[in-house]
Formats: structure tokens, C-alpha cells, sequence
């Protein structure tokens, strides 16, 4: 896998596809790049979405539960992924940064029945679900499990990117817009994601 002319070009063996999402705006030059969940469990679903002009929203890649990758925006257009954000002296992150929407049902509440559900109501089986204190909170709550695949996935596409783009950092949607969101939350290694990202000790 390469990056030509902003777009991912896949190698043989790479689960890459483009779908271009009308929801974009100008070109910029990325300096961080931010990781998100989808809060729902389907691929196409979040592809869909994105592709709706009604959303106001997309990112530049959307990551599946078995490591599919979609790219939805060009490397040097702004994506529309992280909202009223901010971090250090800049304001508005779209501005400044690559999105990737990793497919994950996010934080769960018990349903009266026991079992896990999402905001949505869906539910998510036991046993992808770990229990869990958010560092932003004090009580524990579900959290969908990232996959295996889907992080190595997401760390490969990231290397690459890192390289053509030299990030200044790594974050997740909780680190710009703290109080709003909670995203990527407690069970994706973000530390360490960044550290292999950015070849950091």
C-alpha cells in the first residue's frame, strides 16, 4: 500500500476501496491525526452515512471490524469528522487533521433485559464488550472491544501516513473536544498507537 496523489493505492492482498463522500471542503496541509469510533458496528452503514450530503460529516478513512479500509476523502481536503474542537492554539480541527473512523459500537448501557446496546439500541454481544472506566469519568461503563485486525489495520495506514504527512501528533476525538465526546475511549491503546505511529520510544 502507497499514497499517490492523497489517495491510498493498494498493493495486491490490500482490502482498500475509494468511495468519495461529497461532504468535504478546502485544501490543507494536515498536521495531527485524529481517531474516532463510529458509535454503531456496521461498515457500510457508516460508508452510507458519510456519503449522504444530508450528514455534514465524513473522514478520510473508515476502518472495519475486519481491517477493511475505506477511503472517503482526499489527505489534503478537509474532512468533516471532529465538530467544535480544539487543541493547543488551534481551533477547529477539521482544519488541521486526518480522521479515521474506526468501526466500534463505542460506549454501552445494560438494557433492561441485561444485555449490552449502543446509544442506539442495538445490541452488541457479550463477549465483545469490556467494562471499564473512562478517564474523563468516575464510573464504569461498557465499551465495545476493538478488533485485532482493525487496529492493525489502522496502525499500518497510520505509519503510512505519518510519512508522507509528519505529523506533530496523535489523538483521539476526546483529546480535542474533552466534555463532548469520549471517543476513541478506554480500550483503544492510544499511547502506544501513538508511539508506533510516530516511532517514539
Amino acid at each position: 500500500m502507497k499514497i499517490k496523489n492523497h489517495f491510498l493505492v493498494p498493493d495486491d492482498g490490500d482490502n482498500v476501496q475509494i468511495r468519495k463522500s461529497p461532504n468535504l471542503s478546502t485544501p490543507f496541509t494536515p498536521l495531527l491525526l485524529v481517531i474516532h469510533y463510529t458509535a454503531n458496528n456496521s461498515l457500510d452503514e457508516t460508508v452510507s452515512w458519510f456519503m449522504n450530503p444530508d450528514a455534514q460529516a465524513s473522514s478520510h478513512l473508515v476502518i472495519g471490524r475486519d481491517g477493511r479500509i475505506v477511503q472517503m476523502v482526499a489527505f489534503n481536503k478537509k474532512a468533516w469528522h471532529a465538530g467544535a474542537s480544539s487543541w493547543g492554539n488551534l481551533e477547529g480541527i477539521n482544519r488541521y487533521s486526518i480522521g479515521i473512523e474506526l468501526v466500534n459500537a463505542g460506549k454501552l448501557r445494560r438494557r433492561s433485559d441485561d444485555k449490552w446496546v449502543n446509544w442506539a439500541g442495538r445490541v452488541v454481544p457479550d463477549e465483545e464488550v469490556t467494562e471499564a472506566v473512562h478517564r474523563a469519568e468516575s464510573t464504569p461503563a461498557g465499551w465495545h472491544e476493538y478488533t485485532d485486525a482493525q487496529i492493525e489495520s489502522a496502525e499500518r495506514v497510520s505509519i503510512l501516513l505519518n510519512s508522507a504527512y509528519h505529523f506533530t501528533d496523535v489523538l483521539g476525538h476526546e483529546d480535542i473536544s474533552p466534555g463532548r465526546k469520549v471517543d476513541p475511549g478506554p480500550l483503544f491503546p492510544l499511547n502506544s498507537f501513538r508511539s508506533r505511529v510516530l516511532g517514539r520510544a
